[in-house]
């Protein structure tokens, strides 16, 4: 009894002493925020189920905007995510926690505070921050052209609030205007919404500034009509991938005259940012005749991409005629040279 009622004392004792499970097995590596997002880094040492996260946006004592994520389960490693405020902060100072649940027992917390409205702090304006299918790029210039400074930038990209590639430019001087810009190296999703993130760090200041571009990636080719060649037996038409989303599509030809109209249609290889293909077609069953031509690429749900719209003339072919073989003219050579010498041999007897 008294083994029974020591392991009870001690088992609650290690209980009130570490009342989470988790705790040093989560930890939050890192945080940003400021007036329009916050961001998060969090390490799990090991796979954790049902995993919350409490954001907090504070003014002073008085909360003004609030959180709460669902991760559910998650497996070991960093995860960096990123959450937007649906407030408009007046210029004053902020302070945003997080709080990062296992079980809901608490695992990890932070804060830290951002000053909303000081841009008049920051050596360089950024003029403009934009992001699409292919990447992402910056126009960005010195606020003083006397004083230029030394920057870092990271481009980093969210799908579905949790980052999925960043890339950082580092010891850039900003001397005069200028655009940085960089291309996503990985594929992104058909009709997916992303957000893609600009943080800017000066050397000289060590202030983060941080800028939102949002954007809906969708498959885009485009005709190089250059490279376009269509003549009486047929067409080329090369395409040019012009998004991350890979093309999964077709190209389409449409033939009409004042009698009638064909339609032909070739799929095209899978295409990405600057990729080429050239898909070729050869008439069939065509009369002679003008036709004015419009080439589409087709999307796999059937959206046409981009089109190109041209003439062509086409002639009818005349009937093929029988052609003498090769083997048969080597024949008549024979039989004329066996002649020749059967006469010669004959004229010889004759003398003889």
């Amino acid at each position: 009894m008294k083994l029974r009622i020591f392991l009870t004392v001690f088992f609650l004792f290690i209980t009130l002493v570490f009342p989470a499970a988790a705790t040093g097995q989560v930890s939050i590596a890192d945080m940003y925020a400021n007036g329009d997002l916050c961001e998060v880094t969090i390490g799990f040492s090991e796979y954790m189920r049902n995993v919350t996260l409490s954001y907090d946006l504070m003014l002073s004592d008085r909360s003004i905007d609030s959180k709460v994520v669902r991760l559910g389960d998650v497996s070991a490693g960093n995860f960096t995510l990123i959450t937007l405020w649906e407030s408009e902060l007046k210029k004053n100072i902020y302070s945003f926690s997080v709080s990062v649940f296992v079980d809901g027992e608490l695992a990890d917390s932070r804060q830290t505070e951002f000053v909303h409205g000081n841009q008049a702090l920051l050596e360089f304006k950024v003029a403009g921050f934009n992001s699409d299918n292919k990447g992402a790029a910056v126009v960005i210039s010195p606020t003083n052209i006397y004083r230029p400074s030394i920057v870092d930038m990271t481009f980093e990209i969210f799908r579905q609030d949790e980052l999925i590639y960043f890339e950082t430019l580092e010891d850039i001087s900003v001397i005069q205007s200028m655009e940085k810009s960089i291309i996503w190296p990985i594929l992104l999703d058909n009709g997916q919404q992303y957000v893609t993130v600009l943080k800017v760090r000066s050397h000289g200041s060590d202030l983060t500034s941080a800028y939102i571009s949002i954007f809906m990636a969708e498959q885009d080719v485009e005709i190089m009509t250059d490279d376009v060649e269509i003549d009486e037996y047929g067409a080329s038409v090369t395409l040019r991938g012009m998004s991350q989303v890979p093309f999964y599509g077709k190209v389409g030809i449409t033939l009409s005259s004042d009698q009638n109209s064909t339609y032909f249609e070739e799929e095209s290889e899978v295409l990405t940012f600057n990729k080429e293909d050239t898909v070729g077609f050869l008439w069939e069953n065509i009369t002679g005749g003008n036709y004015a031509v419009i080439i589409s690429a087709i999307g796999n749900d059937g959206k046409i991409l981009d089109s190109y719209e041209t003439a062509v003339r086409i002639t009818e072919l005349p009937p093929a005629q029988p052609e003498q073989t090769n083997e048969l003219s080597g024949l008549n050579i024979v039989y004329s040279i066996t002649v020749f010498l059967a006469a010669v041999l004959l004229f010889s007897i004759k003398r003889g």
